[in-house]
């Protein structure tokens, strides 16, 4: 059996149709007519390494323990999170004690990376260089792809000065990453598996949606352009490539998987979710904070002081009335919020909503279901209907790290509306986006979407469409089952695409304890939160 499973990042199941409709997506199609084709919901939150780290290891959020590119400091050490700081197996470990090799590239969420039974190339969510092991493949890959990323930062490569050159390198990378896939399936005689994530889509949604919907509130601005339709085109293509190259090599018929992490949507507008919490008196800033002396000659006086003002209540009221003090910078800190007055924050991204730790408002559960009533009443911004379906994090999450789960997640029911976790001091909850600004949220014009794509065609798949609720956190255990394999303690296989199957083997790979220990400097960390806050990730 060989699997190939080819990521569209953050592809959307309302723009592939529009585009299958349309003939622009062949390989796409021609999965969908041969085998099953619908929705994969994503993680809640629907971001890159939640969703990637339930892809690797079959597990909900609250067993793998990764919410977010970074932890809240408020229930777990703070750090930048990694492969190391995840619980679980990823699935090689399961496919390589049955003797099947793999190979896992340019993946999110796999630094830092380990010794498998075949290849890997690390992917985003690490350093912008990816590791590669073996020797042997690194040696072969880095001859060929010198300047090999894992995907090219937008920031870095100042698309805002020329988008179209920049939708050119997604289209480059595009290519050098199928080339990778080539060479690893070149070096692996014997691969069972490879796996894939094309980050080229996820950039040019964030960036290109103004530019391609006419209706986008910042089209103006943006001007016209089809940027996004071509490197979903350019994916497409390069799938193709790699089945044809798969079914050359081998001499049998892959079974081709292709999904994503989580849809796309166009960002029409804005909802600040700390700026609502703060007007309707769930959450107070602190006046006076130390937090400017951050990576100076007095970080420890900052550090001193971010401990204080995250953990007790007569800390923050106290420096407040000290004279002299500065006041919190515009983008405020995690540790300016003031903690002994909060009841509840927004945290990350997805809609995330924490309640207060200090005031014991996270184990209020009357105050808890009063602010739920509170959130599921704001109306839309347009039409005045109630915007947010309101979830429990109880609901969502279970496993041994569910205590850093948050306690409510807001999901838009028009997901054109972006929630955002920004500490900064925002005139209003609710903003139209019509200006595209590179210092603000990178000047996306584009945001996640809970739903993603899955088609899947091939030896062991059936014709027709994906059960409703399949879901991402299925595909670990639904790619053993292709191999005949099965684990315990992982989430079940989408059983409704699979064929019968005969018995399965039992397999029982390693699972790592999440570390407690980061693998990035200080320094790195500081750049890296940069950029995460500069996204509202953080």
């Amino acid at each position: 059996m060989r699997v190939l499973v080819l990521g569209l990042d953050g592809a959307d199941p309302e723009l592939v149709d529009r585009l299958l409709a349309e003939g622009a997506l062949p390989t796409l199609a021609g999965l969908a007519q041969r085998g099953a084709f619908g929705r994969l919901r994503s993680t809640i939150p629907a971001v890159t390494p939640t969703a990637w780290s339930s892809f690797l290891t079959g597990l909900n959020p609250g067993a793998h323990g990764i919410f977010n590119f970074s932890s809240n400091p408020n229930r777990s050490l703070s750090r930048v999170e990694s492969a190391a700081s995840r619980s679980g197996a990823p699935v090689w470990r399961a496919l390589g004690e049955a003797g099947i090799r793999s190979a896992f590239v340019t993946v999110p969420f796999t630094y830092p990376g380990e010794e498998i039974a075949g290849v890997l190339v690390t992917g985003y969510g690490g350093p912008s260089e990816p590791q590669i092991t073996p020797a042997a493949a690194r040696d072969r890959i880095r001859a060929a792809h010198p300047r090999l990323v894992t995907a090219h930062h937008p920031m870095k490569e100042r698309w805002w000065e020329d988008f179209e050159r920049f939708a050119g390198l997604l289209v480059e990378h595009v290519d050098e990453i199928g080339d990778v896939c080539r060479m690893a399936m070149e070096m692996e005689p014997d691969l069972g598996l490879l796996a894939v994530d094309f980050m080229s889509t996820d950039f040019a949604g964030h960036l290109g949606y103004a530019r391609l919907e006419a209706d986008h509130p910042a089209h103006g601005q943006a001007g016209s352009g089809d940027e996004l339709v071509q490197v979903y085109r350019a994916v497409d293509r390069v799938c193709g490539e790699l089945i044809e190259r798969a079914r050359e090599l081998y001499g049998e018929e892959p079974t081709a998987i292709v999904m994503s992490d989580h849809g796309m949507k166009p960002i029409h507008w804005t909802f600040h979710a700390n700026t609502w919490l703060e007007q309707h008196g769930h959450l107070r800033y602190r006046r006076r904070s130390l937090q400017e002396l951050r990576r100076t000659r007095l970080d420890l006086l900052a550090r001193v002081d971010s401990k204080l003002a995250r953990t007790s209540g007569w800390y923050a009221p106290l420096l407040d009335r000290v004279p002299g003090l500065p006041a919190p910078v515009a983008d405020r800190a995690f540790a300016d919020i003031d903690f002994g007055r909060t009841r509840a924050y927004c945290f990350a991204t997805g809609g995330q909503i924490f309640l207060g730790e200090v005031t014991g408002a996270r184990t209020d559960a009357a105050y808890r279901e009063r602010l739920a009533g509170e959130l599921a009443e704001i109306p839309h911004p347009a039409t005045g209907e109630p915007l947010f379906e309101v979830l429990r994090g109880s609901d969502l999450y279970h496993g041994e790290h569910a205590g850093k789960a948050p306690e409510l997640v807001i999901i838009p029911r028009d997901e054109r509306v972006h929630v955002e976790s920004s500490r900064r001091a925002w005139p209003q909850a609710f903003e139209r986006h019509e200006r595209l600004d590179p210092e603000s949220f990178y000047g996306y014009s584009g945001h996640h979407g809970v739903d993603g794509i899955l088609a899947a065609a091939g030896p062991g798949i059936r014709v027709g469409g994906t059960p409703d609720g399949s879901s991402i956190v299925q595909l670990a255990a639904t790619i053993l089952r292709l191999h005949g394999l099965s684990t315990d303690g992982i989430e079940p296989p989408i059983d409704g695409i699979l064929e019968a199957a005969d018995e399965l083997r039992s397999v029982a790979p390693a699972a790592a304890a999440a570390s407690e220990s980061g693998v990035y400097s200080d320094d790195e960390e500081a750049r890296i939160l940069e950029r995460l806050r500069d996204l509202g990730y953080e």
